[in-house]
Formats: C-alpha cells, structure tokens, sequence
C-alpha cells in the first residue's frame, strides 16, 4: 500500500492513546486514536463536497493541526493535495485554482473576503472541520487509497524569473527516493524524539520531510502556526523538543533571544536549509547550544533535501555536505550549454535522479530552460570538491531569497507597472543582516508626485507581504550591458 496515511494507519490499538501531535496555537495534545478519527471524519466530508480519487484539493492555511489533517485526508483519498502559501492574497487565488484546474479551495479567510472571487468555486473553512469532528459520531470508513508511484500527489508552487509562479507536480515516486537519501542522515530519530515545525507547510520541508518523518519514526510533532523567536524557545522547553528545523535568519533570532543558552543546549539537533548560512552563525550557534548547526542543500523541484552536512563540521561558508551516492541521486556543475565540469571549477549546481520532478505544471517554455541534458538547473552556483562534497558560491538565476522564500522579480515588476504613475519597474535583492535578501525597486515614474509610500501601499494591495519592497528607488535611466539590456548586477551597486 502506497499512501501517506500508511505510517499514521498501522499503528497499532494498543498505541492509539499515545500523543504525537501538538498545536502550539491551540495548546492542545491529540494521540494516534484521535488522528485517525479525525482525518477519517475529513475524508468523509471531503468526499461529501465531491473530493475523491484524482481531484485537486487547494490548501490555503497555516501550520496548524486543520491544515495536517486535512493533508492526510485528501491523500486517503487519493485526492491531489496543492499547499499553498497562506499569505497567499484573494486577488492572487484564482491563478492558482485555474493552472491546477481545483474547483475546491480549503482557505483560512473568511466569507466576506472571497465575496468578489471571479471564479465558480467551492469553499470550505476551519471551523468547519471542528463541527465536523465533533458533530460527525461515525462514517462510512472510506478504504485507503493505494497510489500509482507516477501519479501527482502533490503540487507546490516556486518562483521563476521570467514567468508567473511555476507548479511543481510531485510523486510518490520522487518521495520515495527522496527518504532514501533521508535515513542515511536523520539516525537515530524514534519514539523518544520530538520535532519542532515553524517552516510553513506551503513551503515543502514540513509536509514533504517532516511530518511523514514523525509517523515513520513513531516520533512527536509540535506544530507552530508561523515562526516566533519567543515561542519557539517556549516550546523547546515546554514540550521537551529534541529537533528543530529552519532557515538562517531563525536561528540568528534565536541566538539573541534572553534565555537562549539556557533553553538551546536541552536540543538534540538543529538543522538549517534554504539559503547560504554563514559559518559565524555555525560557531556562534555551537559554542551556545553545545551542538552543530546542521545544514543542507535541496529544492522543491529535487522533492527537498538531496545533500546534508550532518555530523560534520562545515569547513566554510556554503559547505552543503557530502553528496549521496550516485544511485540516489546525481548533482553536478555544468556550464551554460549544460556540459559537466571538473571537481574545482565553479559552475550551476545541476541535480538529476529519481527525487527531480517531471517538469513544471503546464510550462513548456519554463521546462525548456530548467532543464539541459537531463539535468535539471537550479539556479545556484558551486563546485564540488575533489572529495565530492558540495560547496554553494552564490545564485546564477535572479530569484530573491529572502530567508528561504523564493521570490520571483517579474511577479513584483508585473505587479508595480500596473500603477498608472509608473512607466518601467525592476525589481532585485537587496542585501539584508537578518533575512539575507529583500526586494528592491527601481522605478522610473512619468512625474515626480508618486512617493515611495504610494508604491508601496498600492504594492501591499497585490502581493504577499514578503513580495512588497521595502526599499523604492526612482530613477531616470537604467544601465544597459554589451547586449543593450538592463544590468541588474549593475543597478544593486547603485
């Protein structure tokens, strides 16, 4: 049986009454027993609004026991579960809905801000679920579904630099492989571990490792609905968590947290993904906590993580670790023309195997650059060590990362132009202390009334939160490169 509720189902009765999840928000414990009831309760009333076997189900919510539960009914049901962002604004939901073709959208916004959605779609909420779990005293139990490896069973979305967001279609297959290169890392890891989860499950890292890792390792889960210094350091301590996973500005918020070298040494195991994490934050991270800093390298595209630098010291800033062999998966650096290069000589990290996605939803043109010689291109630039282990320098492709999050140029520069004051937009990273990048503007305006807080109030209007820029610089003229472009490397050192 094939099926993401598998680890969860096969628990045994007599282990039904053991807690394995945590809310954060709610304060509240559930066991085995109350999970599975729960999510069978889901599956039937997802079933009764016309979910089953080969529909997409949208989920729009934070971190929460909702958005888990619902996750794990749609794969009993072999429905196709689309996490999106939460942050995620009304008036950018109906493009997500169309290119994933769902009529269902599982949201956490109220009625009253989907009253001008232009298009026919169903809506279920939270609160719902509640009444559902308390009212529903027993249903129809539905049989698990046994899902074909290839089929899509999930779908998330990433950023690209010259198109809309991109739909990355996952499997059971690229999860498969993706956990073989996992357990070569995460020993041990059982009943007496207890993981902290504030990456948003929208983002891939907790719905895709770290909560089928609980259930598989029969290990607990505390869930936070969005990333607090504070709490988080609350939770440790609260809920005795050995593991913690996040990104590098966490970690820098945690170090200077009061109480923090008190409440960091009860850890086991912190882990750091997503973006380039400076080695002063490793030592300073160590000499407080007693531990490593642990670190990583993946993307969705690769179903997460394909190199981790577990259990070694990092030798320098963007040391990812010894790369898995290669019948798990093969990374290399390549030229633009896509032919391989040597150990030492510094190119695009190229990633290839069973954890790389197909392509992306619906994008052929998207696909035709991502991919070269069946290497998949991630954007980012390294070499690798004669000793094979992965070292990342920077980023070819234009993305900004701020703290992980990837965010698209063009969704910010399609956004601004749309004001009537602005003539031409372009949008880059901007070095940052805390969250590594931030998006800046520079814009040319057809005259001189519109201000800064006039963009970005419009901006705020249109785009996630993270997506606006906290910086707005007018200009009269961009400078151009040999081929009569914009240089974007040129406009950051203005």
């Amino acid at each position: 049986m094939q099926n993401y509720c598998t680890s969860l189902f096969s628990t045994p009765k007599s282990e039904w009454e053991r807690v394995v999840v945590f809310d954060v928000a709610k304060q509240k414990a559930y066991t085995n027993g109350e999970l599975q009831t729960n999510i069978l309760k889901t599956a039937f009333f997802l079933k009764e609004q016309g979910i089953e076997a080969g529909s997409v189900l949208c989920l729009h919510l934070h971190n929460s026991i909702e958005a888990l539960v619902v996750h794990f009914a749609a794969q009993f049901l072999g429905a196709t579960s689309c996490l999106l962002d939460p942050l995620i604004r009304p008036t950018q939901l109906p493009y997500y809905l169309k290119k994933t073709e769902s009529l269902v959208l599982f949201t956490h916004l109220s009625a009253n801000d989907l009253t001008e959605f232009p298009m026919e779609t169903s809506f279920l909420f939270p609160h719902q679920l509640e009444e559902v779990w308390e009212g529903l005293s027993s249903c129809t139990e539905e049989e698990m579904h046994d899902w074909s490896s290839t089929v899509t069973s999930y779908i998330y979305f990433t950023s690209g630099t010259t198109s809309l967001p991109k739909g990355v279609p996952l499997n059971y297959s690229n999860h498969e492989n993706f956990f073989k290169i996992a357990d070569q890392y995460w020993q041990p890891v059982d009943e007496t571990s207890t993981h902290l989860c504030f990456v948003p499950f929208s983002h891939g890292f907790g719905s895709i490792f770290l909560i089928p890792l609980a259930f598989r390792t029969k290990s607990r889960l505390v869930i936070m609905r969005s990333f607090h210094p504070g709490v988080a350091l609350e939770a440790i301590e609260k809920y005795s968590v050995t593991h913690i996973y996040g990104v590098p500005p966490h970690y820098q918020q945690l170090l200077k947290m009061p109480g923090a070298d008190r409440v960091l040494p009860k850890l086991k195991m912190a882990f750091c993904a997503a973006a380039k994490l400076e080695k002063e934050v490793v030592d300073l991270w160590n000499k407080l906590s007693g531990i490593r800093l642990e670190e990583g390298y993946g993307l969705i595209e690769t179903t997460g993580g394909i190199v981790w630098r577990v259990g070694d010291k990092a030798r320098c800033t963007g040391h990812m670790g010894e790369l898995p062999h290669r019948n798990l998966i093969e990374v290399g650096i390549i030229n633009e023309e896509g032919a391989q290069l040597a150990p030492e000589e510094r190119g695009e990290i190229a990633v290839r195997g069973k954890s790389v996605m197909k392509g992306y939803l619906d994008m052929p043109e998207e696909n035709s650059r991502a991919f070269v010689n069946g290497w998949f291109r991630t954007g980012d630039e390294g070499y690798i060590s004669q000793d094979r282990h992965l070292f990342m320098t920077g980023r070819i492709k234009d993305i900004i990362n701020i703290a992980g999050i990837k965010i698209s140029p063009f969704e910010v520069e399609s956004v601004l132009i749309e004001h009537p004051n602005v003539e031409q937009a372009i949008v880059v990273a901007s070095t940052d202390p805390i969250y590594g990048e931030i998006v800046k503007a520079y814009v040319k305006r057809h005259d001189e009334s519109l201000t800064e807080r006039d963009l970005v109030k419009f901006a705020s209007n249109h785009l996630i939160s993270y997506q606006v820029p906290k910086k707005i610089d007018f200009v009269s003229e961009y400078p151009l490169n040999n081929m009569n472009k914009i240089d974007r490397k040129k406009l950051r050192l203005i």
